[in-house]
C-alpha cells in the first residue's frame, strides 16, 4: 500500500473515532436544556464539544503519528505497528471516555486529582469493593472497546480496497483549531467578568481548562471582578500552643468505632437494636455532620477537630493528630484495625503518622467486608483480654460491612427483597432508578450485620465490668445517598444524606442525653481531650465545641478533595478551595432545596461576615506569614 492511502485510511479512521468520542462524551452533556437557554449558551457549547472532542483524541493521534514516522524510517511500507499503535491508543481513549461519562451519571464528577489518587494509591482500588463479576465486566468493556477500533479500522480498509479514495485535506486544521481555542477561550473569560452564563455550560464539558485574560481585560478598561477564591495554602502551624495536661488518677480506656458510609437515618431500633439501645445510656447527637463526604476528610475530621481541608498540609507535614501524642505520652496501649487499608487514604501518614506501624492492622485475607469486620472485632477483643489491667488503652476500628456493595451474611438479612450484587461495570443511573430499593435493602442488611458486631463489643464490656472506665465512641465517616438528590453513594454533593452519620459518645457517670441540636465531627476531640486532662482550650488543637458542656454550634464545615461547603440552618455555600477552576460557589437552602437567583443573592450578602469566618478558620493552624486567603 502506498503512502498517501496509508496515510488517508488513517485520516479516515481517526475521523470516525472523533464522532464516537463525540457520542462519548455528550453522555454529560444536556444539549436539550441549553439549547432552551437561548443562543449564547448553546453556541458556546456546541463550538466548545467540537473542539475539545479533537482535544481528546489528540494524543492518540500524535502517538500513532510518532510511530508511524518511526516505523516508515526502520521499514518502508510496513502499516502493521502504525495501525496497531492507532487501535491501542484510540482504544483507550473511548474506554476512558466512556469511564469518564459513567462516572459523572453516577457522581456528578469527571476523572480530577480525587480519582488519580485512587488509582494510584495502595488500597485505593480495593476500597472500591468490587466484585469478580465487576472485574469480568471491566474486562469485557475493555476488549469491547477495543475491538470496536479494530472493527472501524477493517472497515475504512475494506473501503479503501474497493478502489474508493476519497482525499481527506486537514492542511488548515492546526490554524483552525489554534484559532478557534483562543476565541473559545477569551470569550468563556469574558463572559466571567460580565453575564456570568457560559459558568454552567462549561462545567459539562469533561475537562474543559478556563483562562482569566484578567490582564489582557483590564487594558482594554473592563472592570474584572468575580467571586472570590479561597486560597488557604501555607506552612503547618498545629497545635498552636504545646498541649499541657494532667494525667488523670483513674484514666479512661477509649473504645473508638467507625464505620464506613454510616448514614445518620440507619440508626434506629429496628435496623441497629444493639446501637440503639447502648444509646439510650449515652450522649446521642441527631443532627450530626461528617467534615466530608468521603472518608479521607471524614476520619480525618474526627480525629483533629479541624475543616477537612487541612488534610493536604497535614499529609505533607506527615504531622499526626494531637490527640495520639497525648494518649502516648500518657502510655496508653494501642491497637487499631480497619477491614480496608491505612494507606488509603493515607491515615498512615496523616492521623495514625506516629504510631507503629505495627499496631496498625490492616484488613484481613477475608473475601468480603463482613468477615474482615468480624475478624477485626475478636482480634479488637483479644487484644482487650490481653493488655496490660495496670494501664489504659485505646483502640480504634474502621468496619467496611456499610462499604458498596454492602456486605453482610444470610443471618443478617432483615430488609428484602435486596440485589444478589452491584456489577459496577454494567451500573447505570437508570439501574439505580429502576432498583433502588432493593439495592438499599442490601444496605440496609449490611447495617445490620455492623450493629451486631458493635453489640459483640457492647456485650463483652458489660460482661468484663470496663463500661465503668471506658468511653465508647460510635460514628460514621460520612453518609450515603440513594438517589434522593439524583446520585448514588458518597463524594459526590454535600446534601445531607452524603454527609450526616450518626454520632453516640459514652462516659462513665455522664447523664445520658437525646440532642437534636447541630453537631459536627469537628467536636468529638474538643469532648475528649479534657476527659485526657489537657488543659489548652480546644482552640489550640481544634475548630469545634466541648459536646458535654453546654456549648451550641451555629454552622459547621464539610470538604471533599477541592470543596469546602459551608452549611447552617439556612444555607449550604459550596466554594473552590485551592483551586484554578472556573467553578463559582453553589448555594442550596439548608435542607438542601435550590434558591431562586434572587434568594441566592440576598443570602449571599447576608452571609458575608460567616464566609470571613470561614477563611479565617481554614487559615488558622497555617504559620501566618506565610497564609493565602482569599485571592480576587
Amino acid at each position: 500500500m502506498t503512502a498517501t492511502p496509508h496515510k488517508n485510511i488513517l485520516k479516515a479512521y481517526f475521523l470516525v473515532t472523533y464522532l464516537v468520542v463525540l457520542w462519548l462524551a455528550s453522555d454529560s452533556i444536556p444539549i436539550t436544556t441549553l439549547y432552551q437557554e437561548g443562543w449564547l449558551s448553546f453556541g458556546f457549547l456546541l463550538i466548545a464539544f467540537l473542539l475539545y472532542g479533537l482535544y481528546y483524541l489528540l494524543p492518540a493521534i500524535a502517538i500513532t503519528a510518532i510511530v508511524r514516522f518511526v516505523s516508515q524510517r526502520i521499514n518502508p511500507g510496513s502499516t502493521r505497528p502504525t495501525y496497531v499503535t492507532a487501535v491501542v491508543t484510540s482504544g483507550i481513549t473511548t474506554l476512558l471516555m466512556y469511564a469518564n461519562a459513567k462516572l459523572f451519571s453516577l457522581y456528578g464528577m469527571f476523572f480530577n486529582g480525587f480519582i488519580l489518587n485512587l488509582v494510584i494509591t495502595p488500597g485505593g482500588i480495593d476500597s472500591l469493593g468490587g466484585s469478580s463479576a465487576s472485574d469480568v465486566g471491566f474486562a469485557l468493556i475493555t476488549l469491547g472497546f477495543l475491538s470496536l477500533q479494530a472493527l472501524i479500522l477493517w472497515l475504512v480498509c475494506r473501503y479503501y480496497a474497493k478502489q474508493y479514495t476519497p482525499q481527506f485535506s486537514f492542511k488548515f486544521l492546526p490554524f483552525t483549531t489554534l484559532v478557534i481555542t483562543v476565541l473559545v477561550h477569551m470569550g468563556f473569560a469574558l463572559d466571567s467578568y460580565t453575564t456570568n452564563q457560559l459558568h454552567v455550560v462549561a462545567e459539562s464539558i469533561p475537562f474543559y481548562q478556563t483562562v482569566s485574560a484578567r490582564g489582557f481585560y483590564k487594558s482594554l478598561g473592563l472592570t474584572t471582578q468575580r467571586e472570590a477564591k479561597l486560597k488557604v495554602k501555607g506552612k503547618l502551624n498545629y497545635p498552636l500552643n504545646p498541649i499541657q495536661f494532667t494525667k488523670p488518677a483513674k484514666p479512661y480506656n477509649i473504645i473508638w468505632l467507625t464505620s464506613e458510609s454510616w448514614r445518620a437515618d440507619s440508626l434506629d431500633e429496628k435496623t441497629m437494636p444493639n446501637s440503639w439501645e447502648f444509646a439510650k445510656n449515652a450522649a446521642h447527637f441527631t443532627r450530626n455532620f461528617s467534615t466530608g463526604n468521603g472518608t479521607r476528610m471524614g476520619v480525618f475530621g474526627m480525629f483533629t477537630g479541624l475543616p477537612g481541608n487541612y488534610w493536604f498540609p497535614f499529609l505533607e507535614a506527615r504531622r499526626g493528630a494531637a490527640i495520639i501524642d497525648v494518649l502516648q505520652q500518657q502510655q496508653y496501649q494501642m491497637s487499631f484495625y480497619t477491614s480496608a487499608k491505612f494507606s488509603y487514604p493515607e491515615f498512615d501518614k496523616t492521623i495514625f503518622a506516629q504510631v507503629p506501624g505495627e499496631l496498625l492492622h490492616d484488613a484481613n485475607v477475608a473475601p468480603t467486608g463482613w468477615e474482615n469486620d468480624r475478624d477485626n472485632v475478636t482480634s479488637l477483643l483479644s487484644f482487650i483480654d490481653n493488655r496490660d489491667p495496670a494501664k489504659p488503652f485505646f483502640t480504634f476500628m474502621f468496619f467496611e460491612s456499610p462499604h458498596a456493595r454492602y456486605y453482610f451474611p444470610e443471618t443478617s438479612v432483615i430488609a428484602t427483597p435486596y440485589r444478589d450484587d452491584i456489577n459496577y461495570a454494567t451500573i447505570s443511573k437508570k439501574t439505580f432508578n429502576d432498583n433502588i430499593i432493593p439495592i438499599k435493602n442490601r444496605y440496609i442488611n449490611s447495617v445490620h450485620h455492623l450493629d451486631m458486631q458493635y453489640g459483640r463489643i457492647f456485650e463483652y464490656l458489660k460482661t468484663h465490668q470496663l463500661l465503668d472506665n471506658t468511653i465508647v465512641i460510635l460514628i460514621g465517616d460520612h453518609g450515603e445517598e440513594f438517589m434522593e438528590h439524583g446520585f448514588w453513594g458518597h463524594n459526590s454533593t454535600f446534601v445531607d444524606q452524603q454527609v450526616r452519620t450518626p454520632l453516640v459518645i459514652y462516659a462513665p457517670g455522664m447523664k445520658p442525653v437525646v440532642s437534636n441540636e447541630m453537631t459536627s465531627h469537628m467536636d468529638v476531640i474538643p469532648t475528649i481531650m479534657p476527659l485526657l486532662g489537657v488543659a489548652n482550650p480546644s482552640s489550640d488543637y481544634a475548630i469545634g465545641y466541648n459536646l458535654l458542656a453546654d456549648n451550641k454550634r451555629s454552622h459547621t464545615y464539610i470538604s471533599d478533595w477541592d470543596k469546602v461547603a459551608y452549611v447552617d440552618d439556612d444555607v449550604k455555600i459550596t466554594q473552590p478551595v485551592n483551586s484554578k477552576s472556573f467553578l463559582l460557589m453553589k448555594t442550596s437552602k439548608g435542607n438542601d432545596d435550590a434558591l431562586s437567583t434572587e434568594e441566592r443573592k440576598v443570602i449571599l450578602a447576608q452571609k458575608q461576615p460567616a464566609m470571613l469566618q470561614l477563611v479565617q478558620d481554614l487559615s488558622k493552624f497555617f504559620k501566618k506569614k506565610e497564609t493565602k486567603a482569599i485571592s480576587q
